[in-house]
């Protein structure tokens, strides 16, 4: 399962722009045991890649609030322009951004040690995003309802079941999100929607390694993967609402 970056370096991000946290505290909360985190063209530096520490400078000077975006294909909502920075995020899934100036990470694995992974934010210059009004109230409704929803229509479709060999990875997934990456003074509503959301996002993860889950006929996988579908909507949605939820 692959940790977000983005999400805790927006929160923690704005707290520190709003003198609610230390600059330290975002750099070793974004990085949380990465091998190392540098930044490739920042305005001003060339080509050269830089300290993390360097964009908090940055978006300092430019009166940033910071917003974490997961755009998927098909809905760009909330994304800023231009085309460059869209599919930048659209393939690593996630990015950040405040007044101005974008980021998207980009993960490198050590296969050949124990090293853990290294990341690289490439930078980006962007435009005002359009209008996303979606507030954690909205999102967690929508959470609730949309699980709801989910659990009738895969008992009717008696595909609720999991093989056997998911039982290890799908324990693992639910102790997602029992200790949210979030700053102090964060709001404990948006506390427990990304708590809520990073575990669903784990179980939807092991779900997508286990395509047929309870279900014997092409159909009934068919059935599960279109039920499946509005949730992980749902779940995106709701981190976003956590994350960009700080009391700023």
């Amino acid at each position: 399962m692959t940790r977000l970056r983005s999400g805790p370096l927006a929160a923690w991000a704005s707290a520190w722009l709003s003198g609610l946290a230390a600059s330290d505290e975002v750099l070793r909360a974004t990085m949380e045991g990465d091998r190392a985190h540098r930044v490739q063209g920042l305005p001003g530096t060339g080509d050269s890649a830089v300290p993390l520490s360097e964009v908090l400078i940055e978006w300092r000077r430019r009166s940033a609030r910071t917003r974490l975006v997961l755009p998927v294909p098909g809905d760009l909502r909330g994304v800023p322009g231009p085309g460059g920075f869209r599919a930048a995020a659209v393939d690593a899934g996630e990015a950040v951004f405040g007044s101005g100036l974008g980021l998207v990470p980009d993960l490198f694995d050590h296969p050949a040690s124990s090293a853990p992974p290294s990341v690289t934010w490439h930078a980006y210059e962007v435009a005002d995003p359009p209008p996303d009004p979606l507030d954690v109230a909205q999102a967690r409704l929508e959470l609730t309802e949309t699980i709801r929803a989910c659990a009738t229509a895969l008992a009717a479709a008696d595909v609720a079941r999991w093989t056997d060999a998911m039982g290890e990875a799908l324990t693992d997934a639910r102790r997602a999100g029992e200790r949210p990456n979030l700053p102090p003074g964060f709001p404990p509503v948006a506390v427990h929607l990304v708590a809520q959301a990073e575990r669903l996002h784990a179980i939807l993860d092991v779900a997508a390694l286990d395509p047929v889950g309870g279900a014997v006929t092409r159909a009934g996988m068919a059935t599960r993967a279109n039920t499946l579908r509005p949730l992980a909507t749902a779940v995106r949605r709701a981190r976003l609402a956590g994350y960009n939820a700080g009391p700023y």
